[in-house]
């Protein structure tokens, strides 16, 4: 018979309580919270109004070359829905813990909980909205999507075999690809 010493006990406990302290102050949820919404949502309005001011006034041509690129594709940032991708995730990751693995990892989902949230919503509209043949089309192409997110997601896996790092990325992958699948959906409407 064996017997299990109270130490291997204490050691995990401890173990579990430094993983703990390691996380930002506010863990993942599952499931988008209202705060981490109204973030999303803030960001999404301030993009249309740059939008909406943007298409009032008067069109410049971009300037030859790399740098003109990128300076032109910077002024456009804020009118890109894209740029709120990590509205939530980016500061969650500047707060105390927000920069460990766990941490990350936290934050990340917690991004990803409200985009995942919008996708399903839109989702399902755009099905219940459709004639019988757009939604079947509009079927196909999101669980062709999932297939592809999850292969595309694991490829950190495969790239940084036993790193630690492995986790973030994964779980930056799943954020970036659900928002754009989510705003895709959306601009559908």
């Amino acid at each position: 018979m064996i017997v299990r010493t109270p130490w291997r006990v204490l050691f995990v406990g401890l173990v579990c309580a430094l993983v703990a302290r390691s996380a930002p102050a506010q863990a993942a949820p599952l499931r988008a919270t209202p705060a981490d919404r109204a973030v999303v949502e803030a960001c999404l309005k301030l993009v249309n109004e740059n939008a909406e001011k943007e298409a009032q006034g008067k069109i410049e041509n971009e300037s030859p070359g790399p740098a003109g690129r990128l300076a032109a594709a910077a002024k456009d940032a804020a009118t890109q829905q894209e740029s709120c991708i990590g509205a939530v995730n980016i500061p969650c990751q500047q707060e105390p813990g927000g920069a460990s693995t766990m941490g990350m990892i936290g934050c990340i989902t917690r991004e990803r909980m409200v985009w995942d949230e919008r996708l399903n919503r839109v989702y399902r509209e755009a099905l219940k909205e459709a004639p019988p043949r757009l939604a079947r089309a509009l079927r196909d192409a999101q669980r062709a999507w999932l297939q592809w997110r999850e292969k595309r997601c694991k490829l950190p896996e495969i790239d940084n075999e036993g790193g630690s790092i492995v986790g973030p990325l994964h779980a930056g992958c799943m954020l970036d690809a659900t928002a754009r699948q989510a705003l895709w959906l959306e601009s559908r409407e």
